[in-house]
């Protein structure tokens, strides 16, 4: 695959309209938690129900982001960045006008499919168009969206749904027709010089595993943790889910065109990204909790509560870009260092001090900077730095479903701590175990390249 010489305002622009996807994708994965209890309403479901609504969209985005970046490799960015918008645009149509609840997971089935490839082909993106320099500064500005959304999603829902909860999905449909659009005129063509043989087996696999470890995890109580735990609704589940992990390996070694590049586990930087997405995905399991945490602790309403999160929200949209250009100076294991010791002291500080308004924007501030470095434009940058041309999507695609993984495993268990203790105490309880997650993913950082390093690595895999 080959691409053409792009000019920097080309590549400005072609950065918008990936900007924009990823902004839209990822802001349907936080925006569903206010929608859901209007949904329930309507349908008659139950939370149980209801919570498919969420776990399938999970299990579709991790089986669509390998698959999709896979795809993107070899038959380019811009065909599967126009179907991935497509697919989502699909999806959020079949919500929008659904009258049923088998529409809105059908619609939810291809929203996740679509939404998982958006971010690998983004990234991938970069790594193909943008010169060594300027590298972390296009995926901090990537990165700032991605974070912002996430977190930001339940602040959109709880706007829209006055309107109507189909609101939050009816507008994520002329986005995705001038996403199209755009995406047609301004995207290049490549050169196709790779045919894909299709991993059908690995695909299947990997399916299987997301559809156990997302029902399990699911079926989990938290008010009863451990019992519901090792309960037949949810043991058997997680066990097949541990015993297929090492056949799934084996077969994608064997694969000639894997859907998952296992061979790249061998490379210690990605082991140590991998380790780090996943230590993302307990931290963000106990952030989102934190109105939560405001509403016992300082008497707040949800309206007002909600408004606490503005303070990770705003660190993070400025802190991204500002480390994205400095990632090109300082590498990524200087920022990811840095950014995993201030995010444990702001957990720390909040766990401590929850009815401290003042220290509670101050820790807000690092836990927002904090989270830009371990699942931002430092973690991705590695993976674009080791994966070869052929691989830049796939790899970006591995940190999206440990990302996934992590935030159904790290959700289980910070809900599981909060339900066994009473009151404001299993709030504390979740917040030190994340600042603990944050510590451990601090160690790892230090063991990364240094930036002369990682330029080096960078420049073999032109």
């Amino acid at each position: 695959m080959k691409n053409k010489t792009l000019d920097r305002k080309t590549r400005n622009m072609i950065l918008l309209l990936f900007l924009i996807g990823v902004f839209m994708g990822s802001l349907d994965t936080g925006i569903i938690g206010p929608v859901l209890p209007s949904i329930e309403q309507s349908f008659h479901l139950t939370s149980r129900e209801s919570s498919w609504i969420f776990t399938l969209f999970v299990i579709t985005f991790m089986i669509g982001s390998p698959v999709m970046a896979k795809f993107s490799d070899f038959y380019g960015r811009k065909k599967i960045f126009i179907l991935d918008v497509i697919l989502f645009g699909i999806g959020s149509c079949l919500i929008a006008f659904s009258f049923n609840i088998e529409s809105i997971f059908l619609g939810r089935i291809i929203q996740g499919f679509g939404c998982g490839g958006l971010f690998p082909v983004a990234g991938a993106f970069v790594g193909d168009a943008f010169p060594l320099d300027e590298r972390g500064k296009a995926l901090g500005i990537l990165g700032s969206v991605f974070g912002i959304s996430a977190i930001g999603g339940p602040l959109v829902g709880a706007a829209l749904i006055p309107f109507g909860w189909n609101w939050c999905f009816t507008i994520n449909i002329p986005i995705s027709i001038l996403l199209v659009m755009f995406a047609f005129y301004i995207l290049p063509d490549v050169e196709h010089e790779r045919k894909l043989k299709i991993d059908y087996l690995g695909i299947l696999m990997l399916s299987l595993l997301a559809i156990l470890l997302a029902y399990g995890l699911n079926q989990i109580d938290s008010s009863n943790f451990v019992n519901s735990l090792l309960s037949l609704n949810v043991a058997p589940f997680l066990i097949i889910f541990i015993i297929l992990i090492p056949i799934f390996f084996r077969i994608e070694k064997r694969a000639q065109d894997s859907i998952v590049p296992i061979h790249m586990l061998k490379n210690r930087e990605i082991r140590i990204a991998c380790i780090e997405t996943l230590c993302y995905g307990i931290i963000y399991s106990s952030a989102i909790f934190i109105p939560s945490l405001v509403i016992l602790s300082m008497g707040l309403n949800e309206q007002f509560a909600s408004l606490m999160l503005i303070p990770i929200l705003g660190a993070n949209a400025v802190a991204a870009p500002i480390l994205g250009k400095i990632l090109d100076s300082a590498g990524s294991r200087k920022i990811m260092a840095v950014g995993t010791l201030i995010l444990t002291f702001g957990l720390i500080a909040i766990a401590i001090y929850p009815n401290n308004f003042i220290l509670f924007i101050v820790a807000g501030c690092l836990i927002g900077t904090g989270m830009v470095t371990i699942i931002g434009a430092p973690l991705r940058y590695i993976v674009l730095c080791e994966a070869k041309p052929q691989e830049r999507g796939a790899g970006q695609a591995i940190v999206n479903m440990l990302s996934s993984a992590g935030q159904l495993i790290g959700g289980a268990l910070i809900g599981g701590i909060i339900a066994s203790f009473s009151g404001i105490m299993g709030y504390k309880v979740s917040l030190i175990l994340a600042a603990i997650v944050a510590f451990i993913a601090f160690l790892f950082t230090l063991k990364l390249k240094s930036r002369d390093e990682q330029m080096e690595t960078m420049k073999s895999n032109l």
